[in-house]
């Protein structure tokens, strides 16, 4: 007689939607066999999420660990995930380009909501994945604020190259370029309101502004760099070790070797861009400002043949893990810190 398989895991895959999500119950047996027993689409909506409840609620087996996996799809998913999470279930949130690459491997010809909901539960059965946590209440708004800013600043610098060709056009409009500074003017003004919210945001939380005053110790980070950090990682809580936070900002490395081929590595760049972004910068002033981290950069970029952008990336996968090191141990830099990988 053939032996039954056992379920040893269950997920539900999400693919969320403004106005809907697709529901995607998985289970996973001892033979390794993957198998899509339901799904179901419903509002994105309290009502919706209490509907989905109580659909889930009657597939559980109930000795069997369930967990929901859903992408981070702009903010769409964000409701649902803070549901779940009040509910004190296991979520996961992946990368869009992580989910993207393992739905790839399923080799589905077709994509729609229900395709990518089964797609999400396979992957949630099949891979060990990070467990969600919603970002802090005092944290939240700091990302919602420093993302803003940074949208800010690009129109601004578009203004400014919008001004420039203005300027030297031929018989160059003068309303055009008065109403392109003014609106440059308008931007400023808005990128001081927002650092000034962002203070107070801050200096009102004694907790997060020792921590904030951390960060800004590390050479190159200044006090801005140290709010994006702290938002971005969610103040580095859902991260086990360094591996996971590198993976997590792209700064993880890309090895291409095969056989006796071995190619040029490279980071993923396949992360939170936001987090790159920031740090640029602050990589290229810790230079400037720390002979250790000058020491460091010259070596890294004699290494690679005097690309300067690669030692500059490596410097700014340092400083992220200095940031992680420093908060988790509630210590202020030291020259000792530089050998943290």
């Amino acid at each position: 007689m053939k032996k039954k398989e056992l379920v040893v895991r269950q997920n539900v895959g999400l693919d969320t939607g403004k106005n809907s999500f697709a529901a995607c119950f998985t289970v996973l047996t001892d033979a390794y066999k993957v198998t899509h027993k339901f799904s179901k689409v419903f509002t994105n909506n309290a009502k919706g999420f209490e509907e989905f409840q109580l659909w889930w609620q009657s597939k559980t087996i109930d000795s069997v660990p369930l967990s929901f996996t859903m992408e981070a799809t702009g903010v769409y998913y964000e409701n649902i995930a803070y549901f779940l999470y009040e509910k004190k279930q296991t979520v996961y949130v992946v990368l869009p380009n992580k989910a993207k690459r393992f739905l790839n491997s399923l080799d589905t010809k077709s994509k729609t909501d229900k395709l990518d909901a089964k797609g999400l539960g396979c992957m949630g059965v099949e891979r060990q994945l990070i467990t969600w946590e919603p970002i802090s209440g005092q944290l939240k708004p700091i990302k919602s604020l420093t993302r803003e800013r940074e949208r800010l600043l690009k129109q601004r610098t578009m203004a400014k190259n919008h001004l420039h060709a203005l300027k030297h056009a031929h018989q160059a409009d003068e309303g055009s370029i008065r109403r392109e500074v003014q609106f440059i003017d308008f931007i400023d003004m808005q990128i001081d309101e927002i650092d000034f919210e962002l203070h107070e945001l801050v200096k009102n939380d004694e907790k997060l502004n020792a921590k904030i005053e951390i960060l800004d110790s590390i050479p190159g980070i200044g006090w801005l760099t140290a709010i994006i950090i702290a938002a971005e990682t969610n103040g580095f809580a859902s991260f086990k070790n360094v591996r996971q936070l590198t993976s997590y900002a792209g700064y993880d490395v890309q090895l291409r070797e095969s056989g006796s081929w071995k190619g040029k590595s490279r980071i993923s760049k396949k992360g939170n861009s936001h987090i790159r972004s920031a740090l640029y910068f602050p990589a290229l002033n810790a230079v400037r400002r720390n002979n250790n981290f000058t020491t460091f950069y010259k070596r890294i970029k004699e290494k690679k043949g005097g690309k300067s952008l690669i030692a500059c990336t490596a410097l700014q996968r340092k400083l992220l893990i200095l940031c992680f090191t420093l908060w988790r141990n509630d210590t202020v830099y030291t020259e000792s810190y530089l050998s943290v990988a």
